[in-house]
């Protein structure tokens, strides 16, 4: 041992000791900013990508909720102009159990507020009055339907929300009020927030703009107003309809929340990440920094301060990436990288869930699309609507009509008067069509001059019948001249209708014996209408309207 201590108390030991200690403080510090700003850096990449997986699960449920009360609006029309009395309206729910796969219950009253049918358990028909629910209230004041605020349910003593639907009875007043129940503890879109929570490794909820909790992974939460142990981050996603922060303590641990306000209705979806589990990933690259940093000599300070710029580059480029993507300069391929370390590794997984959201992205803007010129559904949206249609005639047991329509010599008017009067025709063409029709037929514009109308729920096809009636309607409403700023066109149009088979419909079969109903309505002189029945395979006479 003694030969050591001259070694020790040399000045060579002690000028190399303290060179090292400034060296490894002065390295401590430059590897702490270097990690600082490493930090930051991936705080901003991962809030921009927790929005983005937020932004499609809101779509999702914003969808949902609109789906239920489009179900509830078409129940409400199955039976105009007959009467809505509680046996009718009981029988009518019962003839559509599938309605269960959309909410827990479905429940009619009168107007006075009576229960008077109840899907789930006709026993308690009769048995309590609703009258001074608000949303009864709202309801029987609008006209309208909507969707509540949260509740306890009397009948069933479960938390829920309600949309409500009015039913007309004969003379145009409200005869009736459906109302459907969501299950706040398993609501239908839970399996997408299950699948968001295992994604991000936090928890999904949905608040009301009052506090009240609609959604939480503790089901003791939910109905509550901003309780104690989750008021902080309630607050917060409350502050402002959307964006994120950093600096929310969740249950008195530092958490990152996204959140962004529903456009349908006034909720707000937020998710909860603790930060520890965010950046748990980068807990091995701090390891590595801080044992590169006491390994190091005089050169440690500037070589630690170079290696961590360059190890830092990788994530920059991706959360550039990321920024081109979502402004649209870039696309998803600059994400696949061929790297083999942690930055290729992450930047591969954002690759693949930014497809995964580019997927459900374009299923959503398949629904729903509209043609620019006409105001009307375009040619993709009949295309993912119709073979829809077709399924649930065939699930009801009701028949489905299509009509094909054009506008009879309609290019002499864009040869003669130019393309702006011919646009203009459209516009005016569309609206007529779109006012003759009812509610619940859907009407699309395919090009050009070319139109179709999706009739449901038709039940014959004879001139007496729901489809011939239709169609002389759409002939009236193009009798009147079409004025255009000074020009006054006398225009008419051709309609081929084909009513489906119930039991084997295929679209393209349907597609195409319209267009031949109407290629022999444009053969036998224009203006007028033809029905094709495929069950029967018979077809009506043309028909005009009266000179």
């Amino acid at each position: 041992m003694r030969p050591l201590l001259p070694f020790f108390h040399s000045f060579k030991f002690k000028i190399t000791a303290t060179v090292a200690v400034m060296v490894f403080v002065a390295a401590i510090g430059v590897g702490r900013v270097s990690l600082v700003i490493f930090d930051v850096s991936m705080r901003q990449l991962l809030a921009a990508q927790e929005m983005a997986m937020l932004t499609s699960t809101a779509a999702f449920i914003e969808n949902d909720l609109h789906s239920k009360r489009q179900a509830l609006r078409l129940l409400a029309e199955e039976r105009p102009g007959h009467r809505v009395g509680p046996d009718q309206i009981q029988a009518l729910l019962e003839a559509h159990r599938s309605l269960r796969d959309d909410f827990y219950n479905v429940t009619a009253f009168d107007t006075k507020g009576n229960l008077i049918a109840n899907l789930l358990d006709r026993r308690t028909i009769g048995k309590g009055n609703y009258a001074g629910r608000d949303y009864f209230r709202d309801t029987m004041a609008s006209g309208e339907g909507l969707i509540s605020a949260p509740f306890r349910s009397q009948l069933s003593g479960k938390p829920v929300v309600v949309i409500t639907q009015p039913m007309l009875a004969e003379d145009g007043s409200i005869g009736a009020i459906l109302v459907g129940a969501v299950d706040l503890v398993r609501p239908s879109f839970s399996g997408q927030m299950r699948e968001l929570d295992a994604k991000t490794g936090g928890y999904l909820f949905i608040v009301a703009a009052d506090g009240t909790i609609i959604h939480h992974p503790d089901r003791d939460f939910i109905l509550r107003r901003q309780p104690d142990d989750a008021g902080a981050v309630i607050a917060a996603a409350l502050a402002s309809p959307d964006g994120w922060r950093d600096d929310v303590l969740d249950g008195g641990e530092p958490a990152l929340l996204v959140h962004q306000r529903l456009r349908g209705v006034d909720w707000t979806v937020a998710v909860s990440r603790p930060l520890q589990r965010a950046f748990a990933p980068l807990t091995h690259v701090r390891l590595r920094v801080l044992a590169a940093i006491t390994l190091i000599t005089a050169f440690a300070a500037l070589l630690g301060w170079l290696i961590t710029t360059r190890l830092i580059r990788p994530l920059n480029r991706l959360r550039d990436h990321v920024v081109a993507i979502d402004s649209g300069t870039a696309s998803l391929a600059v994400l696949e990288t061929q790297r083999h370390d942690e930055f290729g590794l992450l930047s591969r997984a954002f690759h693949a869930i930014g497809q995964r959201r580019d997927q459900f992205e374009k299923d959503l803007q398949q629904i729903a699309t509209t043609d620019a010129l006409t105001g009307v559904h375009n040619r993709r949206l009949f295309d993912a609507f119709f073979p829809t249609a077709l399924a649930r005639g065939q699930r009801n047991g009701r028949r489905v009509g299509l009509a094909m329509l054009d506008l009879d010599k309609f290019k002499p008017v864009n040869d003669t008067h130019g393309h702006a009067v011919g646009d203009a025709v459209l516009v005016e063409f569309a609206r007529r069509l779109t006012d003759s029709v009812r509610a619940s037929d859907t009407v699309a514009r395919l090009a050009g001059d070319e139109f179709v109308v999706v009739f449901e729920l038709v039940e014959s096809y004879n001139e007496a019948g729901e489809a011939g009636v239709l169609g002389q309607r759409i002939i009236d409403a193009m009798a009147p001249p079409f004025q255009i700023g000074a020009l006054t066109l006398q225009m008419t149009t051709s309609i081929g209708i084909a009513l489906a088979d119930i039991a084997h419909a295929q679209p393209a079969e349907v597609m195409q014996a319209a267009d031949e109903a109407l290629y022999r309505v444009k053969a036998q002189g224009r203006n007028g209408w033809l029905v094709h029945d495929l069950d029967k395979a018979l077809s009506r006479p043309i028909s005009r309207p009266a000179a």
